[in-house]
């Protein structure tokens, strides 16, 4: 009976840890992503810097997106020509919502994506 407990107890431990190491992936779960190309300085507003830019889908279709960056000092914006892989969140009233982003190299583009920015 110790045995089984001990199993428990530790299957139990490691399941919480990788819970927790994992939390910002489920958080991301289920989100659209979009890709876009960094172009221009963006826009400073209330201390942060939003960016509006075309971003596709992996299937290459367009939409204008605005997203916010947390680097709002003008020395500190998102580096131009960058690629990020935006996970988004729609509402039934068709807004958007970007709930994170990450900056990925040229070949992670998905091949339609690449048409659509030009990127060879």
């Amino acid at each position: 009976m110790k045995k089984i407990f001990a199993l428990f107890a530790i299957l139990t431990v490691f399941a919480v840890f990788s819970f927790g190491c994992d939390i910002r992936s489920l958080k991301l779960y289920g989100k659209d992503k979009y890709y876009v190309q960094i172009k221009g300085e963006g826009e400073i507003k209330d201390k942060t810097r939003v960016y509006t830019l075309p971003a596709y889908d992996e299937e290459g279709a367009e939409k204008k997106i605005s997203f916010t960056s947390h680097k709002a000092e003008n020395d500190k914006k998102l580096k131009e020509d960058a690629f990020l892989r935006l996970y988004v969140s729609e509402d039934n009233d068709k807004s958007v919502d970007v709930k994170s982003y990450e900056e990925v190299k040229k070949e992670d583009l998905p091949e339609k994506v690449k048409k659509k920015l030009n990127v060879k």
